[in-house]
């Protein structure tokens, strides 16, 4: 039950990816169907106490404060998605999941700024790289 939970919220995220890469902006709607999994990974793995998923949010509530801070320049969907994914699988491992997001986001960034497919004002979308992450923690378990 677990795997096929854990699937199923990857696949959300691959929506969402394809969504992010395509319209640069998700939908609240979509942002808040990825709430239907939280009590699913809760039910199939209760390992963590209300202070255990609270502390699973910080990560992404830090990214909602950097969003305010640099006025949109990280998205607030961005922030959701990621508060999401701390609430599914817990803190350390959506730190995992920044983590690998993050390395992957910036090596693709020098990869494509060398070759010139990207300047410095460029924008990428972010959630495809959380979607990176969460696939390498998966296989990481």
């Amino acid at each position: 039950m677990r795997i096929i939970i854990r699937v199923c919220f990857g696949l959300y995220l691959g929506i969402l990816s394809v969504r992010d890469i395509r319209k640069r902006e998700i939908p609240l709607l979509l942002l808040g169907l990825g709430l239907v999994f939280v009590p699913l990974f809760i039910l199939s793995d209760a390992h963590e106490g209300i202070s255990g998923y609270l502390l699973s949010m910080i990560p992404g509530v830090v990214f909602l404060v950097i969003s305010y801070l640099s006025r949109g320049q990280l998205g607030q969907a961005d922030a959701g998605v990621l508060i999401c994914v701390g609430l599914c699988i817990g803190f350390e491992a959506v730190i995992a999941v920044i983590s690998v997001s993050l390395i992957s986001i910036a090596l693709f960034s020098m990869v494509m700024l060398i070759v010139g497919k990207l300047n410095r004002k460029s924008t990428l979308p972010y959630i495809p790289f959380v979607l990176l992450g969460y696939i390498f923690y998966i296989f990481m378990i």
